[in-house]
């Protein structure tokens, strides 16, 4: 039987790529417009005017020697389906690829990127942060702001070394790495005018039938979790509203907008009008460290040591 072989075998890309007839600006082109399907708007996206744009695609086509457009609307031929595949493909391992020089790069400078979820600074860390600086003078770190989901994005793409984030499940994403770093609990934050604020300890099914202010859902698993754990006790929250930051869910509380189970450090921003209160049950809000799953520099090994408390 016959073989067919694939439209675009990767011997032949490779070689159009390594010449001069092809160059990555050309894909980036054509990925525009494949997601646009429309000259205009392709490029306005790529801040060009349409003639150069349509040169490139044209050029494209006589390269490769096939058709990737219709010639009745903009529309991708079966080349240029499978072309779409492979572009976004190549765009996407270059893109890792250099971004992984700039993050070898950053290890050599002393320089270290943190993806962090805001309410890791309430408690400890921002002392062991401290304390790593002054142990290690040359080293800088910066911190990015990012959602538990936007962490993963980032490590994967390399353009952050490290990400700070709450109850990770170890088998949660492949080819991430995570550690510990320090064991932190769930506390109910509630308005100090309600009932529940004279009780001592809350159990969670004192939270069956108030409005709950949560964390988002797409931001966060940590919120899903935090939801499944109320399913676990019996009931299942009414969300009220979700946000994605605990200064937002504070103020909401304030407000008498309802309660908000938050990480008990999250006590120490001192909001006005709200109590924490610690659960009955144990519910934990720990923060591990995360890395993409390669071995760690020395340096980022010692700077997970000193997140550790070590």
């Amino acid at each position: 039987m016959m073989t067919v072989p694939p439209l675009f075998p990767e011997q032949s890309m490779n070689d159009a790529l390594t010449n001069n007839r092809i160059n990555i600006r050309a894909l980036r082109y054509f990925q525009a417009l494949a997601e646009e399907l429309h000259f205009g708007r392709a490029a306005a996206r790529l801040n060009i005017s349409q003639p150069p744009l349509s040169m490139q695609i044209k050029e494209l086509e006589e390269t490769l020697e096939t058709r990737l457009l219709t010639s009745r609307k903009v529309a991708l031929t079966r080349a240029g389906q499978v072309l779409k595949t492979e572009v976004d493909r190549i765009l996407n391992a270059t893109e890792q690829s250099l971004n992984y020089v700039r993050q070898i790069g950053r290890s050599e400078n002393q320089h270290i990127s943190i993806g962090i979820v805001g309410s890791a600074l309430w408690g400890t860390l921002l002392t062991r942060l401290k304390k790593f600086k002054a142990s290690h003078p040359d080293v800088d770190w910066n911190l990015h702001e990012l959602s538990q989901h936007q962490q993963i994005d980032a490590l994967r793409a390399r353009t952050i070394d490290i990400a700070i984030n709450r109850n990770v499940l170890p088998y949660a994403q492949a080819h991430i790495r995570n550690q510990l770093i320090s064991h932190e609990s769930i506390a109910l934050a509630v308005p100090d005018t309600d009932p529940l604020a004279r009780l001592k300890v809350v159990p969670l099914s004192e939270l069956a039938t108030r409005p709950l202010i949560s964390l988002s859902f797409q931001q966060s698993d940590f919120a899903r979790q935090l939801y499944d754990r109320c399913a676990e006790a019996g009931f299942y929250p009414l969300i009220a509203h979700q946000v994605n930051e605990p200064q937002t869910a504070l103020a909401l509380v304030s407000a008498g907008m309802g309660v908000s189970l938050l990480p008990e450090t999250c006590g120490l921003i001192h909001w006005p009008g709200v109590r924490f209160l610690p659960l009955e049950e144990a519910v934990p809000a720990d923060l591990y460290a995360l890395w993409y799953d390669e071995p760690l520099t020395e340096l980022m090994t010692a700077f997970v040591a000193g997140l550790q408390g070590h």
